[in-house]
């Protein structure tokens, strides 16, 4: 019966293929939107009335960086139920603490991106603060469950 039960963390190869998956189609998304935008910018080079919003350029960080935190995500997983990998020791995850810290890290940057293209798109300044205090709120939260997380030993 033990040996049964112990096999049945291979379960979580499911959710290891589906993450390593998603982040294989959120790069090839950011990449063909950095291609669009690199595009649209040297095909309207002598355009006088080109203007491109620095936030575009963040939002494509931001793509970026959620493509990482799937794959990141995924290979927790693994490293913490299947076996330990040869990955960077940023990449080593013992604890599922520690995986639940860096994801929402990655949630933090992810709302601070969403946050300055709200700023970028909108003028009402009311509805600008009190997304931004939402935001804030969020974000100590996340902070404090971070920290929380990289020093928990279960």
């Amino acid at each position: 019966m033990d040996r049964l039960l112990t096999r049945t963390r291979y379960i979580i190869l499911i959710g290891v293929f589906g993450l390593l998956i998603a982040s294989l189609a959120a790069f090839f998304i950011s990449v063909a939107e950095t291609f669009n935008l690199v595009w649209h910018i040297v095909s309207h080079l002598a355009d006088p009335n080109l203007e491109i919003e620095e936030v575009q350029f963040i939002k494509l960080v931001d793509g970026f960086l959620v493509a990482t935190g799937l794959l990141i995500f995924g290979l927790g997983l693994y490293e913490i139920f299947i076996r330990q990998l040869d990955l960077p020791n940023a990449l080593k995850f013992t604890t599922i603490g520690q995986l639940k810290s860096s994801l929402a890290n990655i949630i933090i940057l992810t709302l601070a991106v969403s946050f300055l293209t709200f700023v970028q798109e909108r003028e009402d300044a009311r509805t600008v603060l009190l997304k931004g205090v939402g935001v804030a709120a969020v974000i100590v939260v996340l902070v404090f469950f971070a920290r929380g997380g990289e020093h928990d030993t279960h």
